[in-house]
């Protein structure tokens, strides 16, 4: 579930000088620092391979899973173990402070610098480094924590909340006492964090900063009746309410996550921290330094209402009343001008599948290769490929074909992807399309430790380069 405030518009006349910057640092510490944690986690689990350590240490995992997760059904000749167990910072401490149960005495020389030597490579990755430690707090990680991710869908669902309620903030707050709220939101939510997760666990991630700036955004529009975007399941649309409602409703949600989720990596104790953090900020603000607050920015008109926003809520409203036929009038000239825009991608999908269901496999096909499809389309994408004889999947193009498979690896869907590249490497004239193809899925199994797979794609990858590469010559 997704609420997030969407009331104001950005104000150039106030450009939001901090949040760019903080997007860009995000951005960067992601793409360039830690792109190379990938290699230190592979040379770690090679030198763990390589030194016997699974042996020795499987019945120290065995009683630390239990500890940790007594349903997980623990699999030692699955080839995903070591990475698991060498990426896993709970272990090694558990290790460190339990190893005479499980090394002998006589063992115990071979096996220390072995573990040293994993070691030294775990610890060169981003996380280890510069995350926050819960069980042994460094000053500087509760500042370096906030600038790490843990993948792409991370770093990018954290810097679209952050866009869509920060610039509103520091037009209110000032840039400087934003900034500063911003990493103060960030500290009290690693401190909460660590208080919960004493016993160990590394935290990164900017959520619990932006936490914090949702919290800030609601309180300094308090009992003003804003409009919210949400989306609930299936159901999407706007809603208006006053601000503050949402502060409690916000923490209400994570504190429910927190004790009905067991196992899952979502740091809620994290988005709490922030959220309190954040708030009692502004309150303090607004109590003791009244003139810190931009109030005519939060008071002042909007200008004209947005025509696009106005047109979304009537769609919503007329869906809502099954009123399709209106709704399909309403948003074809929005599609005209916005054909890849993902709501109205999203809005059109549900209009088709209600209006014309038996065009719907012509539709699916027709936007295989489109910007903007969400993940339903996509699934309903990969079934209806599925469902098509080998004569009429000769008909679709490389491009579409090329596209799905790279929109399934992006949910996680690798046997939909795996299928389609076994279909794509039997055409002639893309050899070097599918050797990038082929780098895809690798990179995509070496994510997931998929070290068999990975090797496999990678050797397709060369092959398939090296044939393009010939071709070229022979033409020359």
């Amino acid at each position: 579930m997704i609420i997030v405030p969407v009331e104001k518009r950005v104000d150039w006349k106030r450009p939001p000088v901090v949040l760019i910057l903080l997007v860009l640092v995000n951005v960067l510490v992601f793409a360039f620092y830690q792109s190379g944690d990938s290699s230190h986690l592979s040379s770690a689990v090679q030198s763990y391979q390589s030194r016997d350590l699974l042996d020795q240490e499987w019945a120290a995992y065995k009683a630390y899973a239990r500890r940790t997760d007594p349903k997980r059904r623990l699999d030692k000749s699955d080839p995903v173990m070591p990475w698991v167990i060498v990426s896993d910072p709970g272990f090694d401490r558990f290790i460190e402070k339990n190893h005479r149960h499980y090394i002998s005495e006589k063992n115990y020389p071979r096996w220390r610098r072995a573990r040293d030597r994993v070691e030294q490579s775990s610890s060169k990755m981003s996380a280890a480094a510069y995350g926050l430690n819960a069980a042994e707090i460094k000053p500087l990680q509760l500042l370096t924590y906030q600038f790490l991710h843990g993948g792409f869908m991370h770093i990018l669902g954290n810097m679209v909340f952050l866009v869509l309620t920060g610039f509103a903030v520091e037009a209110a707050l000032g840039s400087f006492r934003f900034l500063g709220f911003y990493l103060l939101s960030g500290i009290g939510s690693g401190l909460l964090y660590a208080l919960f997760e004493s016993s160990g666990g590394l935290l990164v991630g900017a959520s619990g900063s932006i936490s914090g700036v949702m919290a800030m955004y609601v309180v300094l529009f308090g009992m003003r009746k804003i409009q919210f975007f949400y989306w609930f399941f299936i159901f999407t649309g706007y809603v208006r309410a006053a601000a503050i409602i949402m502060l409690p409703f916000y923490i209400g949600f994570e504190i429910y996550q927190y004790y009905s989720n067991d196992g899952s990596n979502v740091a809620y104790t994290a988005h709490i921290g922030g959220f309190l953090v954040g708030a009692a900020l502004v309150f303090l603000t607004q109590s003791l330094n009244k003139k810190g607050i931009d109030e005519s920015y939060i008071e002042g008109p909007e200008g004209t209402p947005d025509p696009f926003a106005e047109s979304i809520t009537k769609l919503y409203s007329l869906i809502a009343q099954c009123d399709f036929k209106r709704a399909w009038g309403i948003l074809k000239p929005l599609k005209s001008q916005h054909p890849n825009r993902p709501i109205l991608v999203e809005i059109e999908f549900n209009l088709v599948r209600a209006l014309h269901p038996r065009k719907l496999q012509e539709y699916l096909l027709h936007r295989m290769d489109k910007a903007g499809n969400n993940k339903a389309l996509i699934f309903a994408q990969l079934d209806a490929w599925k469902n098509l004889s080998s004569e009429q999947r000769e008909k679709i193009s490389f491009d579409k074909k090329s596209t799905l498979l790279q929109n399934l690896l992006d949910y996680d869907v690798l046997e939909g992807a795996e299928a389609l590249f076994n279909e794509l490497k039997l055409e002639s004239d893309h050899d070097l399309e599918i050797a990038m193809l082929a780098q895809r899925l690798a990179t995509y199994c070496q994510t997931i430790h998929n070290t068999e797979k990975m090797s496999l794609y990678r050797t397709l990858a060369g092959q398939f380069a090296n044939t393009n590469a010939k071709l070229l010559g022979s033409e020359l």
